[in-house]
């Protein structure tokens, strides 16, 4: 028998690319009140839920823009009079975000979704082996979108926990990973700063982005800034100590502080915004290079946006009252859920960031690790027992140790589900910690008295910790 073909290169390079999580969710269905009213309730996916009902209405309306050329390559799509994304994404950001250039669809591409669009930008701005660097704590799956297709690796500047890692006392920390990088052969081409950032829910200041803008300029790199929480922001009565507007660096005069504009990159969409990040679609924003714009646009055509949802957004998108409504109704939907959660951590003395911009806080469970871990345990081990715990009551949260986080015993909790899961999630947490239940009013809990089960079809819920 013939020896089985050998896998390319490329592909042997990547073998066992992603490596799991070291905590992964348990296997679904996840919780829903009606159908899985038994099942673990996930709060670590980025995902709003609190208008959706109102977004499935609008798209439920009778479609009477569907086309035949729909049905057809995007290629062609794109080359009729129909509305499409192309022109219309554009226009959202012209609308909203204020750039210095006219937003198009000469100087954008269109893709589908924000980490795809990453990944291509990063194949052609980095080769292989060579280096985005980012700050701590990030998004963790930016390592993913950073070493596929391109093999790039996302050098991480390690910032001491006192430090504020959304402050200009981040920068020198940057230019020193930098430098060492250099030393040790590893070309760093790249800075990558998401503003609103992820995983800390606030505004990047203005300074701060200016930072990163001259380090880059200093030093001849790309700057990606990922803005796709750009209109997810909101007041509130706890925000953070730095409570700034955000700003999109379209805004910014480039050239006036002595930066080129041709090595500033932006992603950008309203998926995000609108709760619907399944629908995939994003925007790069390159006023000033159009030649990385002309190489990255063929790569999609193999990869292209959903026709499907290209007419409900394209419908959504023209619908400019509507948008105008949606996004301020989902600013104080935000917040009111933000406060909810927040007023429920208050009350269990339990430290968290506050927040002015998306879907999430980041909150020190150190005293609720210690109730149910021994005093000489190491902090992975308490993360262990703690994510176990709330796995037998049916919750499951990100640890951001997987983001790199300085503070060893904080998790990311996704704020955003209806207010009576989000109550019931609070529970099990209470549960899995044995601490007193705070007091909740006008909320109806829904599935208070159904004893969670931690199995789903004869399958354990399980813990994957390394």
């Amino acid at each position: 028998m013939s020896e089985f073909p050998q896998l390319s290169n490329r592909a042997l390079k990547r073998l066992g690319f992603p490596s799991p999580h070291a905590y992964s969710p348990p296997e679904g269905p996840f919780y829903d009140p009606e159908l899985y009213p038994n099942c673990t309730i996930n709060l670590s996916i980025a995902e709003n839920t609190l208008l959706s009902e109102r977004l499935i209405e609008h798209f439920s309306r009778p479609i009477t823009t569907l086309h035949t050329q729909h049905l057809r390559y995007r290629a062609t799509l794109i080359k009729t009079t129909l509305p499409t994304v192309e022109d219309l994404l554009p226009e959202y950001i012209n609308d909203h975000f204020n750039p210095r250039v006219l937003i198009t669809r000469e100087n954008s591409v269109t893709g589908p979704g924000i980490g795809a669009l990453l990944a291509q930008l990063v194949w052609a701005l980095a080769g292989e082996g060579e280096g985005v660097l980012m700050s701590v704590p990030f998004y963790d799956d930016y390592v993913r979108d950073i070493s596929h297709p391109a093999l790039a690796s996302l050098v991480r500047a390690d910032i001491p926990p006192d430090v504020h890692s959304l402050s200009e006392d981040v920068l020198p920390y940057l230019e020193a990973k930098l430098l060492d990088s250099q030393r040790i052969g590893i070309k760093i081409k790249a800075l990558l700063i998401p503003n609103p950032h992820n995983p800390i829910p606030q505004v990047v200041p203005k300074e701060v982005i200016t930072g990163y803008a001259l380090l880059a300029q200093k030093y001849n790199l790309h700057l990606i800034v990922d803005e796709v929480y750009g209109l997810s922001t909101f007041h509130s009565a706890y925000p953070p100590a730095r409570n700034v507007a955000f700003e999109s660096v379209l805004t910014y005069d480039l050239p006036a502080i002595g930066v080129d504009p041709s090595r500033v990159h932006v992603l950008a969409g309203p998926t995000k915004d609108f709760g619907a990040s399944g629908l995939k679609l994003g925007l790069l924003i390159s006023p000033e290079n159009p030649g990385l714009l002309k190489l990255l646009r063929p790569l999609f055509f193999a990869t292209p946006i959903s026709s499907v949802s290209d007419v409900l957004f394209a419908r959504v998108l023209q619908d400019r009252s509507f948008v105008e409504q949606f996004l301020a109704d989902n600013r104080a939907a935000l917040a009111e859920a933000y406060e909810f959660v927040a007023e429920w951590l208050m009350f269990h003395n339990i430290e968290f960031t506050r927040a002015n911009a998306g879907v999430f806080v980041v909150v020190n469970f150190a005293p609720f690790l210690a109730r149910i871990s021994p005093p000489s345990a190491y902090p992975i081990e308490k993360l262990d027992l703690g994510v176990a715990a709330l796995l037998r009551e049916g919750v499951f949260m990100k640890p951001t140790n997987l983001m790199a986080d300085p503070i060893p015993t904080r998790f990311r909790l996704i704020f955003t589900q209806a207010r009576g899961t989000m109550a019931l999630a609070l529970r099990r947490i209470e549960r899995a910690f044995g601490v007193e239940p705070a007091p909740f009013r006008d909320v109806k809990i829904e599935e208070e008295s159904i004893a969670f089960k931690p199995a789903v079809n004869g399958k354990k819920m399980r813990v994957n910790g390394h």
